[in-house]
């Protein structure tokens, strides 16, 4: 798709601020190598809105997820099934990591847990290959139920066929969350420490500390506005191919990021959510910025893209000698997942943007 955003610094007046609620998920695919892109869906609330029984005696809690559901769990559940890594962020910042009896990954791609999981995630949250249940392309029902959970943690990429599966014939809850902002994943905390009261100190403290990282980036924002700064145009990037960038249109997470950052999304004018951006409307726009994902560390996450592959003069992202704005490496899970990892990421990416005004954290 090609696109005609305007080239170089934009001024304040231009920039677009998200506030709709779409879904994301992201999708790894295989070959020799493996490539992600952004797929959403609509699960409609009209359909899917239906309470659940909660496994098991004890206090209930009734929570709204982020697409509407009302959904009835049991209290501080102590089996649960993670379905996502952006949600097994907040399950671990939340001391409640000891009750995930099971994480989604799909054994059948190369890589296996390798896929959803980096090395480092899997190291700091104690992910192995015993936990993994198949969730893509469809949910190993019989597998999951061995786990008998009481609880399931899932992002969008959960079919709607297999929400309506678990929850009305199994009776399991299945709470979805899908942020479509840095604020909706800091109501997501809030949402998760809801069915854990157990936890509500840690959650208060997260959620304090997540609003102390956005309102600091809303001061810094501010001021460059009553001074008469120019935005930087960025380009957010996750992935590319031999056609252009893959990147985050309007009314999405990867959206309220660049706002958040004080700076100008050249994809703003997509009229999709997630898209590839035809790599030539990419060199018209000549970003000032790129910001684009990598797996260093990693064979598997995003076909393990290194800084080397994307600078590459074969086989390289598109025109990437010819973008003369500055780029700058950034893990591929502060460009994919939703999570408060990418809010406290904020000090980090500040200054990727605004080298001269933010100093390194």
């Amino acid at each position: 798709m090609s696109l005609n955003p305007s080239p170089g610094p934009v001024s304040l007046a231009g920039r677009r601020i998200s506030v709709t609620l779409l879904v994301v998920a992201l999708l790894i695919a295989s070959g020799t190598a493996v490539a992600a892109t952004a797929v959403y869906f609509e699960l409609k609330p009209a359909i899917e809105s239906k309470a659940v029984s909660p496994t098991g005696p004890g206090p209930n809690v009734t929570v709204v997820d982020d697409l509407g559901r009302s959904v009835v769990a049991k209290a501080n559940a102590s089996r649960i099934v993670v379905l996502a890594p952006s949600v097994l962020d907040i399950v671990y910042r939340l001391g409640l990591r000891d009750r995930v009896v099971g994480v989604g990954c799909d054994p059948l791609i190369s890589g296996g847990l390798l896929n959803e999981y980096t090395p480092n995630q899997s190291a700091l949250w104690n992910v192995s290959a015993a936990l993994c249940i198949a969730d893509f392309p469809s949910i190993a029902v019989e597998e999951l139920l061995y786990r008998s959970p009481q609880l399931i943690l899932a992002s969008t990429i959960t079919s709607a066929a297999a929400v309506e599966e678990l929850s009305v014939t199994y009776h399991i809850p299945v709470v979805l969350l899908s942020p479509n902002s840095l604020e909706g994943i800091v109501n997501d905390v809030r949402l998760v420490g809801q069915l854990f009261p157990s936890v509500g100190a840690t959650t208060n403290a997260l959620v304090t500390q997540l609003n102390l990282q956005l309102i600091a980036a809303e001061k810094f924002d501010s001021n460059l506005s009553s001074n008469g700064g120019i935005l930087p145009t960025v380009l957010v990037t996750y992935y590319y191919d031999g056609g252009g960038y893959y990147t985050f249109g309007p009314d999405s997470f990867g959206q309220s990021l660049i706002d958040v950052l004080g700076a100008v999304n050249i994809a703003s004018s997509s009229p999709l959510v997630y898209f590839e951006m035809n790599a030539t409307a990419v060199l018209n726009a000549s970003p000032d910025v790129v910001l684009y994902g990598t797996s260093w560390n990693d064979p598997w996450i995003v076909a393990n893209q290194t800084p080397a592959q994307w600078q590459s003069t074969t086989g390289g992202a598109p025109y990437w000698s010819q973008l003369t704005g500055a780029k700058d490496a950034v893990d591929i899970t502060l460009m994919t997942e939703a999570d408060p990892s990418l809010i406290l990421a904020i000090p980090i990416l500040l200054h990727l943007v605004h080298p001269t005004l933010v100093p390194p954290p």
